[in-house]
């Protein structure tokens, strides 16, 4: 089994159309079309004719020798047709069966285009980039009913149905044999006419990419429009039949992909095509229903189009969570084990809509602010119960303050602390008015520290901290290569969480997280240091500065130098 097909599987299955292929000449092989390479060598024989020379047994040799350039295919074109209709005519030879070419079956859709063709009828391909100038693709589709939008020269794409609308788009950066406005000439193959250049860049930082077929050795042009992608949403796999290139090689480092070694187009394919109808079969056992929420997220996310339907995936968790936690009873006085088993169901409730949240501000933008923030209100306010309180009204929030760590978190990951300002300066509704969320959502008023410690049998100096520092951990493993990573993380948010407590408030218990006690026992420096410099110096630090919370920089560090009192006189032994 290839390990490495599975993986590939994988993510396109957990990623349902938010992969573009990236198809050359080697898929057409089995179909008797030859590769790009083929047919210069046979144009530059017809040249070779035309000058009365010898070119074997090397032809790529002779034309360097004879006209002092590297031959290519899209440089020979020019000086054997004139116009655009003759090279039309000249190419099409090699893209349409002869008689006896019909009889055995060639020039036709190979098994990977009909491959391919069944993951884009289910829904799994949305995007096929191609170098060909055959129609095979294409007609593979139609055999099966589907008629693609096909983009194969630049003003196609003014007039086309838009990607997030198609059921498939067919991109044909070097053009259609058939169409005489193909672009396939050194003149106008330098470089790509802006508008295709756009399109390419939208499908490079949008969609994740599997190549076949396709070396990046003579594709100097695209090779280079994909390297100019910044944004890696979703995985990069480049596969190969022998060795890869140091330009494959090359373009998978640049784009955080892989290079996957395959034996064939055609195998490959149908492997790909089984192991995703093996987890569909398998999806009810094997997907669990955070993993299949995400990949929703991750679909609607980077479509515009697409943000009513990622607010009613968020709204209708949030629904659910709430219709849950409103049925759990709120009176009497609980015993140790029922507060344990409370807490733990508070936390297992919330992991889907905490790895949600976490997801989405990580792979999200500004004009989706609103989305995580709203919906971390309908967990911070007081509801209105009976009775008079104590520790299960207590525990009623701890929702609120798994969501406020779970967004905080992946704000400074993201480095969007815009967000992270938004957060803290939002208000509670409370039984008397409003109240701060940093007030209200509170890790000792949650629940005391010597009841939490009791219910769940432990000494910990902040048990509270210590359990979300724990329950958080698995999420962001995806995101970060260590755990010390994670650690640091974790110090640099419940800093700037007490720091921005103490702005707010002014006086009254910080809350004091893990930092903390290490920085008392075991001597390590205040995160401030490295959070002020970052803060100071990039354009994403100074987000965090606003009206509602730190001024600027001089008002973060007089705010620091306020809680390093308040936290100098804290015993080491109790925060």
């Amino acid at each position: 089994m290839n390990t490495q097909v599975s993986s590939v599987a994988h993510s396109i299955f957990n990623n349902k159309g938010a992969f573009a292929l990236l198809l050359g000449s080697g898929v057409a092989g089995s179909a008797g079309i030859p590769s790009d390479r083929e047919i210069a060598s046979d144009l530059i024989r017809q040249l070779a004719i035309l000058e009365n020379s010898k070119c074997e047994p090397n032809p790529e040799k002779w034309f360097l020798e004879r006209f002092g350039v590297k031959p290519g295919y899209v440089s020979l074109l020019e000086p054997l047709a004139n116009t655009e209709t003759e090279r039309h005519n000249l190419l099409r030879r090699y893209f349409e069966p002869s008689d006896a070419e019909l009889e055995q079956g060639l020039k036709k859709p190979t098994p990977a285009h009909q491959t391919i063709a069944r993951l884009v009828s289910k829904g799994y391909v949305r995007v096929i980039l191609t170098t060909s100038l055959d129609r095979l693709m294409e007609n593979a589709l139609r055999c099966i009913g589907i008629e693609p939008v096909v983009i194969s020269c630049p003003s196609h794409i003014v007039n086309s149905l838009p990607i997030v609308h198609a059921k498939v788009t067919v991109i044909k950066v070097n053009g259609d044999y058939i169409d005489s406005s193909f672009l396939n000439i050194k003149s106008e193959a330098d470089k790509y006419e802006e508008r295709l250049s756009e399109l390419l860049r939208y499908v490079s930082d949008n969609f994740g990419l599997i190549t076949c077929g396709w070396s990046a050795e003579n594709d100097s042009v695209l090779k280079e429009a994909l390297e100019t992608s910044n944004k890696f949403r979703f995985s990069n796999y480049f596969t190969f039949s022998d060795q890869p290139g140091n330009e494959l090689e090359e373009l998978a480092y640049i784009r955080r992909g892989k290079a996957v070694r395959i034996t064939n187009a055609d195998s490959f394919f149908k492997e790909l095509y089984d192991k995703v109808e093996a987890l569909e079969k398998a999806r009810p056992n094997n997907l669990s229903r955070s993993q299949i929420a995400v990949a929703k997220l991750k679909k609607y996310i980077v479509q515009d189009d697409q943000i009513i339907s990622l607010h009613d995936l968020i709204r209708g968790e949030v629904d659910q969570l709430k219709v849950n936690f409103d049925a759990l009873p709120v009176n009497g006085i609980p015993a140790k084990e029922e507060i344990k088993s409370r807490v733990n169901y508070y936390f297992q409730q919330s992991s889907t809509l905490g790895d949600l949240f976490v997801n989405g501000v990580y792979w999200g933008k500004e004009q989706h602010h609103s989305i995580w923030l709203n919906s971390l209100a309908c967990f911070t306010s007081e509801k209105e119960r009976e009775g008079e309180g104590g520790v299960w009204h207590d525990l009623e929030t701890l929702p609120g303050l798994i969501f406020l760590y779970s967004i905080g978190l992946a704000s400074i990951l993201k480095k969007d602390y815009r967000l992270l300002s938004k957060m803290f300066s939002m208000t509670s509704h409370v039984r008397y008015g409003e109240a701060p969320i940093l007030d209200y959502v509170h890790v000792a008023k949650v629940l005391d520290y010597n009841t939490l410690r009791e219910a769940m049998g432990n000494r910990q100096l902040v048990p509270m901290s210590e359990l979300l520092f724990s329950e958080l951990k698995p999420i962001f493993s995806a995101f970060l290569p260590h755990s010390k990573d994670y650690e640091n993380l974790f110090d640099r948010f419940e800093y700037l969480l007490a720091l921005s407590h103490t702005k707010i408030m002014g006086k009254g218990r910080t809350p004091v997280g893990r930092f903390g006690y290490r920085v008392k026992q075991n001597g390590i420096k205040h995160p401030f240091e490295q959070i002020a410099s970052e803060l100071g110096n990039h354009i994403e630090g100074n987000s965090l500065f606003s009206s509602s919370l730190f001024v600027d920089i001089t008002d973060l560090k007089h705010t620091e130098k306020k809680f390093k009192e308040y936290f100098d006189k804290l015993s080491g032994y109790y925060f």
